[in-house]
């Protein structure tokens, strides 16, 4: 009995520190409230979520001051590709921030939204509460993407320099990022995904062309595909 009542306590800590799994595409989008923070429908409440390992520009400060033009480009975008959408959250480390935000990448049609920021230049690679445990090479390679194109927030003089501080502080902007594999042909393939998702394709669809050569990664079969714990892709069929 006293053994018992010894291991309770740690299976009651263990299972509130585990991140509970999120369902396929099961959490609809009820409000973008900036670029790096939404509001959607979880457990049947609606949860603030914090997406991992972003930070925009502000928009919606309370300091307005700290609010500037890219951090509505930033929203905007975010309107555009979540708004209205049901999502899947991945999470990884804690469960919920200071604020009682969740924290979670989002994918939206089997794409890493949180990915996607940084790529489009609307976000660095947020390090400064630690490195993507999941997603860390690509992380530093959407950056190395975005800041070689000079895309938003990499084509403001300003910007560059305010984030190139603030990396500095976080330790990560003289990380050496790896270079991308060569293209890989879709021709041999049946079916294909991102390796950063959860969803496969047939090589023809529309989502196949957002996804970055160096991510690319095939299949077969459609059974190899599912057996790689991927769904199909809701608009193309596979």
């Amino acid at each position: 009995m006293v053994k018992s009542i010894k291991i309770i306590p740690f299976l009651i800590a263990f299972l509130f520190f585990l991140p509970p799994l999120s369902s396929a595409a099961q959490h609809k989008v009820i409000r973008i409230v900036d670029g790096d923070t939404i509001v959607v429908n979880y457990q049947g409440k609606n949860e603030k979520v914090r997406l991992l390992c972003v930070n925009t520009p502000e928009s919606v400060h309370p300091d307005k001051k700290q609010n500037i033009p890219m951090g509505k480009v930033a929203s905007n975008y975010a309107k555009k590709i979540l708004k209205g959408k049901y999502v899947d959250l991945q999470f990884e480390g804690p469960f919920r921030g200071r604020y009682g935000r969740l924290l979670a990448y989002v994918f939206v049609d089997g794409v890493n939204f949180n990915l996607e920021l940084v790529e489009q230049g609307l976000s660095p690679y947020y390090t400064k509460y630690g490195l993507s445990q999941k997603y860390d090479k690509e992380f530093r390679e959407a950056e190395r993407y975005a800041r070689e194109h000079k895309l938003n927030i990499w084509g403001d003089p300003e910007l560059i320099q305010k984030y190139l501080r603030l990396k500095s502080k976080w330790g990560q902007y003289r990380s050496k990022v790896s270079s991308p594999p060569a293209t890989v042909q879709t021709k041999e393939w049946k079916y294909v995904a991102s390796k950063n998702s959860n969803v496969f394709h047939r090589p023809d669809c529309k989502w196949v062309k957002k996804i970055k050569p160096g991510n690319l990664v095939g299949f077969k079969s459609r059974e190899e595909a599912i057996n790689s714990g991927r769904r199909p892709c809701r608009s193309c069929e596979p």
